[in-house]
C-alpha cells in the first residue's frame, strides 16, 4: 500500500511572471547592450522611445546610445512623421553577414554555398522560363493567374531573391577571405 505522500497531488510548477524575466534581462545585461540588442533586430524604423521601452532603459539613455550607434554606422536614422527613427544600417548588416560567413566557413565551403545558390537560381529560371524574380511577381499578379499559382510565384520569387543575396554575400566573402579570415597575418612593415 502506498503512503499518504504518494497519493498527494504533485506540486504545481510555477512559471515565473514576465516581471521576473524582465529583472533577469536588466540585471544580467547592461543598458547599452540591451539597446544594441533591440536596435539590431528591428525590422522597421522605430523611435528612441519605443526602443527604450523594449530595452528597459530611459528614453534619454536610449537616445544617447542610438546616436553613438549612428555615428559608428551600425544604425541609420531618418525623420518620419516628425520623429527620428532608427534602424540597422544596410552596409553594416552586409559587412556583418560577410564576416560571419568567413568566420563560420572555409573558403571551399563558401565556394560551395555560392555554386549551390547559383544552381538554385538556374533551376528556377529553367522551371519557369524567365530571367528574374520580378518576372515571377508579374506572373503572380497577371489577371489569369489563380490564387494558388500566385502564392507559388511569390514564394519562388522570394526564394530567388534569397539565393541571389547569398551569391552576392558569398562572392564578397571570397573576395575578402584572406584579409578577414582568422589565418590572415597583415604584412609587417620593416621600417617600424
Amino acid at each position: 500500500m502506498a503512503d499518504d505522500e504518494s497519493l498527494a497531488p504533485p506540486e504545481a510548477i510555477e512559471i515565473g511572471d514576465e516581471a521576473e524575466h524582465t529583472d533577469e534581462w536588466t540585471d544580467e545585461m547592461p543598458g547599452v547592450d540591451r539597446v544594441i540588442s533591440v536596435a539590431l533586430t528591428l525590422e522597421q524604423p522605430r523611435t528612441a522611445d519605443w526602443i527604450a521601452e523594449q530595452a528597459e532603459v530611459s528614453p534619454t539613455t536610449a537616445r544617447s546610445h542610438l546616436e553613438r550607434l549612428v555615428d559608428l554606422h551600425v544604425l541609420s536614422a531618418v525623420e518620419q512623421r516628425g520623429a527620428k527613427t532608427y534602424y540597422p544600417d544596410a552596409a553594416y548588416q552586409r559587412f556583418k553577414e560577410v564576416s560571419q560567413l568567413i568566420e563560420e566557413h572555409t573558403r571551399d565551403e563558401i565556394e560551395t554555398i555560392a555554386v549551390t545558390a547559383k544552381e538554385d537560381i538556374e533551376e528556377l529560371r529553367d522551371t519557369y522560363g524567365i530571367e528574374s524574380p520580378d518576372e515571377l511577381r508579374k506572373l503572380a499578379t497577371a489577371e489569369d493567374t489563380s490564387s494558388t499559382e500566385a502564392r507559388e510565384y511569390f514564394k519562388k520569387a522570394s526564394e530567388w531573391d534569397s539565393h541571389s543575396h547569398m551569391v552576392s554575400i558569398a562572392e564578397e566573402a571570397l573576395e575578402r577571405y584572406e584579409k578577414f579570415s582568422e589565418h590572415y597575418q597583415p604584412p609587417v612593415d620593416s621600417a617600424v
